[in-house]
């Protein structure tokens, strides 16, 4: 008999995907540290795949200007984890489409992140560019900035 997944990808509120990124993106820090400035800012949206009720990947995205290339209506996107039972099934994937259909709506020209390292393959994969050198952010290690035009 074969067990079918409920997946649902939609938007969720900042306190539904902080333990997925305590437990994937800050392990051994305090918990305080899954929480961004901008968590609770009216035009931040977080989105989370949901497999079976459990919070598998989510990313957030918020409006701010790239200060490395100049462009209007930017969105900058945040704290991309998945479990790591469930990476390299296709989840993280989904969840990037989707949020690229929200950011459409919202008349986004251009999302950008830091990417860390383990990660930059699969922004790529998603229609991530790289551009500037790798750089390290404190506390967290080596990174690139990366981007992708809406």
């Amino acid at each position: 008999m074969i067990t079918q997944l409920k997946v649902n990808i939609r938007k969720v509120d900042a306190e539904r995907i902080r333990p997925l990124r305590h437990s994937e993106l800050r392990k051994g820090q305090d918990f305080s540290t899954t929480s961004y400035l901008k968590d609770y800012e009216i035009n931040t949206f977080h989105m989370a795949c949901i497999v079976d009720d459990k919070t598998v990947t989510c990313a957030t995205f918020y409006p701010e200007k790239s200060t490395k290339i100049k462009t209007e209506n930017a969105y900058r996107l945040r704290g991309v984890a998945t479990d790591s039972r469930f990476k390299r099934k296709g989840y993280a994937s989904n969840l990037m489409a989707e949020s690229f259909k929200e950011l459409k709506k919202r008349d986004c020209i251009m999302v950008w992140c830091n990417a860390r390292l383990v990660a930059v393959d699969f922004y790529k994969s998603v229609g991530f560019k790289i551009t500037g050198e790798l750089f390290d952010i404190k506390g967290i290690g080596p990174h690139y900035y990366m981007y992708k035009e809406i």
